[in-house]
Formats: C-alpha cells, sequence, structure tokens
C-alpha cells in the first residue's frame, strides 16, 4: 500500500486554494446509507421506542387486584412508534432528497477552510473544518456529520463523483482533519 501525502492539503488551509472540486447529484439511496451510517434513523428509533413505551406506561393501572392495561394507550403507542420509527425516516431521506435537487448542478469544493456547495461561483453553504466533528466511509461513500449552534447536520459526498485518486485524497483531508466513526 502507498503512503498518501497529504500535507498538501493542509498547506491548502492558508492559502484557501481549492484541493478537490466535483460536481453530480446525490441519488435518493446514497442519501439513505450515509444518513443510516451517520446513526440519524437509530436515534430516531430509539426515541420512537422510549416514546411508545411511555404512552403505553401510562395506561397501566396497578390496584389491590391486579393490574390493567388501557387498550387506548396501547394502540396510541402503537400509532406512535409506527409513525416515529417507519415513516418519519422516510420522510426525512426525501425531505433531504429535495432539498439536494433543489440545487442540482452545485459543485462541491473541498478546500482548506472546510467543504462547500457552489452553484454558480457563489457559496450556498460553506461547512468548515471546526463545524464537523466526525465522518463515516462506506464503499460508496463519505458520509460528514458535525454541528451547527444547536443544530446537527448531516453531508454526503458519494464516491462515484470521484476519480479514484481523488477519492483517496478526500479520504486522506478527512481522516487528517476529522475523527473517523
Amino acid at each position: 500500500m502507498e503512503d498518501i501525502n497529504i500535507r498538501q492539503p493542509q498547506q491548502a488551509q492558508d492559502t484557501g486554494e481549492v484541493v478537490l472540486r466535483f460536481t453530480g447529484s446525490v441519488e435518493k439511496s446514497e442519501l439513505r446509507e450515509g444518513l443510516r451510517v451517520a446513526g440519524t434513523f437509530r436515534r430516531l428509533r430509539w426515541l420512537a421506542a422510549a416514546g411508545a413505551l411511555f404512552i403505553a406506561l401510562l395506561g397501566v393501572r396497578v390496584d389491590a387486584e391486579g393490574g390493567s392495561v388501557g387498550i387506548g394507550h396501547v394502540a396510541a403507542a402503537a400509532v406512535y412508534a409506527a409513525v416515529f420509527g417507519l415513516l418519519a425516516p422516510r420522510q426525512i431521506v426525501t425531505h433531504a432528497f429535495r432539498a439536494q435537487q433543489a440545487h442540482d448542478g452545485a459543485a462541491c469544493v473541498v478546500d482548506g477552510t472546510g467543504i462547500a456547495a457552489v452553484l454558480d461561483g457563489t457559496d450556498i453553504k460553506r461547512l468548515g473544518w471546526d463545524e464537523m466533528t466526525r465522518y463515516h466511509e462506506t464503499p460508496n461513500l463519505y458520509a460528514v456529520a458535525g454541528r451547527t449552534g444547536l443544530k446537527s447536520w448531516r453531508m454526503v459526498l458519494p464516491k462515484r463523483l470521484l476519480t479514484a485518486p481523488d477519492a483517496e485524497l478526500l479520504g486522506a483531508v478527512l481522516d487528517s482533519r476529522l475523527r473517523r466513526s
């Protein structure tokens, strides 16, 4: 295995020059995979299970003759779990896909200051390296996670949009700047 020289991206931090630039759209399956590996759905399902359990426990009544469970609370818990455990992840992916399609034709630029989406020479969204916390790598993509204030976000960078050397360079840049999960 050859050594990858990651000094070039670190030098680019001082000058702000572009290290990588690629254009293309993210597919819905890639968004789903990126959000899944970043843990978005796992947290949502835990929240759905905890909320459903809480709702079901509200209907439990224990007295001297034994216990009883209110069927209405059990039904409400099942509906809550179905909505937040099954339907919400699909809605999140659909919303993210529509937001990405609104900026179709934007280029992704990775440079010394961070990662930016650029459309017609203007930054749509720029995320600095200090706002990014970790990244996940799969055979098909990189999923970068971060936090801006109280808002957490995920960014999906498909490897199919990059040439093999550029994908390795992006992996080296992410390794040098972020924690791998």
